[in-house]
């Protein structure tokens, strides 16, 4: 049986390197299931807790909480460091779980799961960075990969939890809250007394002080503008998509068939596909540019998406199901891993930041849309709607190939002019 040394050495890493970077997969795993245990849990809600449309807002509000963690909190992982911005994150979040199962009515729900998203957004930051600043330069798309995947293992989760334990406890959705609380609390531990710093911080800072970044140019300067633009836009498309797909396939299946169970297994289908599409972003990515592999995949997701919409239900839908959700994962993978690759080591944690704040603007308002828009589109129009914000997310990744070449041709004058994803 190989040891977890012999898994190390196989994929080029250090034992501890790679202990850090499945750590971080383990946290990104637990952010999946906090986002998205939400769209689980609403067909389960008691009536007259929330309308339609309400529930639209319950999703959401977590969604805009991680916009406010992202841009406001996560950079300051630039100045303080990756592991203390951690730690506040992970209390937080776990503090955010606990209250919202604890939640009476609609507002309280509303009000907590705002508090769980800016705790996620802020993890979610931190984590990417930490993961791929942990691996050596060369092996950073596969660390990337890594942690990218614990995301929809948690989303697969929050599935079988809303499938399984709330059958098992009769309807009570608090349950699958109190399970995310409870992995919180084991997360905050686990990182207080074994994560330290990242290597890639502690060598750009003083005795552990903050880090004065003053000197690092303004995201929206003349250096950084275009590739901060051009980022925020595409993933903000891709959000649009993940999130409507990930959090309303179980409820609108549900109405489109009237079965629960084929819904949540539609769910569990896209993040079943976002494994698979983290993981094979992890080897790609060896050969392949970030910004071209997003382009590529965001048409793939186009196409299986209006194949499930004619279908709905049925092998075939499953099946495409789970290519929608591949494609999307690795095509938000691969703005990621480009994000993180066009920033310098002080404004790494800023810029990520940014453009997934920014992007949480589509994740945001689609799930509130969905909501009004189900009282008058049927659901396979408004899959067949997400084609929109899915091929605008490829032409954007295009455009950003181009921008990152250029970027790679005026720092490296004699390489060849190849956008790489272990560029810093």
């Amino acid at each position: 049986m190989s040891s977890p040394k012999n898994w190390a050495t196989a994929i080029g890493m250090r034992p501890t390197q790679l202990a850090v970077v499945l750590f971080c997969a383990f946290l990104n795993m637990l952010d999946g299931y906090d986002v998205l245990v939400m769209g689980f849990a609403m067909p389960h809600l008691p009536e007259g807790f929330a309308s339609n449309a309400q529930k639209g807002y319950l999703v959401s509000a977590a969604l805009a909480g991680m916009a406010v963690g992202a841009i406001g909190l996560a950079r300051y992982a630039d100045v303080y460091g990756r592991r203390r911005i951690l730690l506040i994150g992970l209390a937080v979040n776990t503090i955010g779980l606990a209250t919202s199962a604890l939640s009476f009515n609609f507002e309280t729900l509303l009000l907590t799961r705002f508090v769980t998203g800016i705790a996620i957004g802020t993890i979610s930051v931190v984590i990417v960075v930490l993961g791929q600043e942990s691996a050596p330069a060369n092996r950073r798309s596969i660390a990337l990969g890594i942690v990218m995947i614990g995301y929809p293992i948690g989303t697969m989760l929050a599935g079988f939890a809303g499938a399984g334990l709330i059958t098992w406890v009769g309807g009570a959705w608090q349950g699958m809250f109190w399970i995310g609380a409870a992995f919180g609390a084991l997360s905050l531990a686990v990182t207080a007394a074994f994560l330290r710093e990242s290597d890639d911080f502690l060598s750009r800072s003083t005795d552990g002080q903050p880090v004065v970044t003053a000197d690092t140019p303004p995201l929206l300067g003349q250096t950084l503008r275009a590739r901060t633009i051009l980022l925020a836009g595409g993933y903000s498309m891709l959000t649009a998509a993940y999130y409507f797909v990930g959090t309303w396939t179980p409820q609108l299946i549900k109405n489109a068939s009237g079965d629960a169970g084929s819904g949540a297994l539609a769910g569990i289908m896209i993040g079943l596909g976002a494994v698979i599409g983290g993981t094979a972003f992890g080897a790609v990515g060896l050969k392949f540019a970030g910004a071209r592999i997003a382009a590529v995949t965001a048409v793939v997701a186009a196409v299986a998406i209006a194949v499930f919409a004619v279908t709905l239900r049925g092998p075939v839908a499953l099946t495409m199901a789970a290519v929608l959700g591949a494609a999307i994962y690795a095509a938000l993978t691969g703005y990621t891993a480009t994000s993180t690759a066009v920033y310098p080591v002080l404004a790494r944690a800023k810029g990520y930041g940014a453009m997934m704040g920014v992007g949480r603007a589509g994740a945001i308002l689609s799930p509130i849309i969905a909501g009004y828009a189900l009282a008058v589109l049927t659901p396979r129009t408004m899959y067949l709607a997400v084609i929109i914000p899915l091929l605008i997310a490829a032409i954007t990744a295009m455009t950003l190939m181009r921008v990152s070449r250029s970027l790679a041709l005026e720092s490296s004058p004699t390489s060849a002019p190849r956008e790489s994803v272990t560029d810093s």
